[in-house]
């Protein structure tokens, strides 16, 4: 325990030595607010960056492969960082962040969710390895509704969603293997939006609406490459007009769809400038309409102004 102490230590100073994420100007495609970070392990640089959250006071949260939870401000200013407890065994891939800014992690390897608060201080922890009631195989996102309750989605064998109440007591899963058409193969992302909770179910290449008790609402989206299809869509949130946004991994791009399913369009292609991607994992809104997308391959994050993007 002192060892990885002290290895904390020296991480989060040579963080605070190094100074500020790069804030490159954007220029590229109509819509592009700009672009920061780069690769690296000092502040504002990731490695494999490919989870993000939007906290209630607007700053954005972003986990990596190195096990950094790093934070920022909108303008892409460097906040503070720190690390998860352990990550030998493997690194997270989902997180979000409350109401009361409490930030929550899908410890994907260590079969847990971990919660922190706002400053990286561990406040408690969910789960263990297994397949039973509360238990989780590779957690890979975590979903807080209105109420407080918890929904956590996992794959490598359960590849269902489990809901806990605020007291981290759980309910009940769905979406598992036995759940006909709503059943899940890695659900990779989880949006709570009013009385819905939209999944990005990765592997069956569309995107599911389940009730916040759990009933399958329907789905929509294919395999493919033309509009309105999806490979492996890997993040989801809503601009604030109430239509949702998906970072397609597969597919290099993120997508606009409307409540029903409808494609609004396309934004994005493979490649390393401006509004190009590379393997996208996550993608957020704020209030504001700017799109914040984990441009996982590039080691950065793009910031489009959703009104201002020319939709393909």
């Amino acid at each position: 325990m002192r060892d990885r102490t002290v290895g904390l230590i020296i991480l989060l100073a040579s963080l605070a030595l190094a100074g500020g994420c790069d804030q490159r100007p954007a220029g590229g495609p109509a819509g592009v607010l700009r672009v920061f970070g780069e690769t690296g392990l000092g502040p504002g640089e990731f490695s494999y960056p490919r989870a993000a959250a939007l906290g209630p006071d607007g700053r954005l949260y972003v986990v990596d492969k190195a096990a950094r939870i790093q934070v920022f401000n909108a303008d892409g200013a460097f906040v503070r960082a720190w690390r998860m407890p352990a990550w030998d065994a493997g690194k997270p891939t989902g997180l979000t962040i409350d109401d009361r800014g409490r930030v929550l992690v899908a410890d994907t390897h260590y079969f847990r969710v971990i919660v922190f608060d706002a400053e990286g201080g561990e406040l408690a922890r969910l789960g263990s390895q297994g397949d039973g009631p509360g238990q989780f195989l590779l957690p890979t996102d975590v979903a807080v509704d209105a109420e407080g309750c918890i929904f956590v989605a996992e794959y490598s064998g359960n590849d269902r969603i489990s809901k806990f109440t605020p007291a981290f007591e759980y309910l009940f899963s769905f979406g598992g293997r036995d759940s006909g058409a709503a059943r899940l193969q890695r659900p990779q992302s989880l949006l709570v939006d009013g009385d819905a909770l939209w999944v990005a179910d990765a592997c069956n290449h569309r995107i599911c609406r389940f009730g916040l008790d759990g009933t399958f609402r329907g789905a929509f989206g294919r395999s493919g490459t033309a509009r309105g299809e999806l490979r492996f869509p890997y993040g989801i949130d809503r601009l604030p007009d109430g239509t949702l946004i998906v970072a397609e991994f597969g597919n290099n791009r993120i997508q606009r769809f409307d409540r029903e399913g409808r494609s609004l369009g396309t934004w994005g292609a493979a490649g390393r400038g401006a509004g190009q991607l590379a393997y996208p994992w996550a993608v957020q809104a704020d209030d504001a309409g700017r799109i914040f997308i984990i441009d996982s391959g590039n080691n950065r994050v793009q910031v489009l102004d959703a009104a201002r993007v020319a939709w393909q």
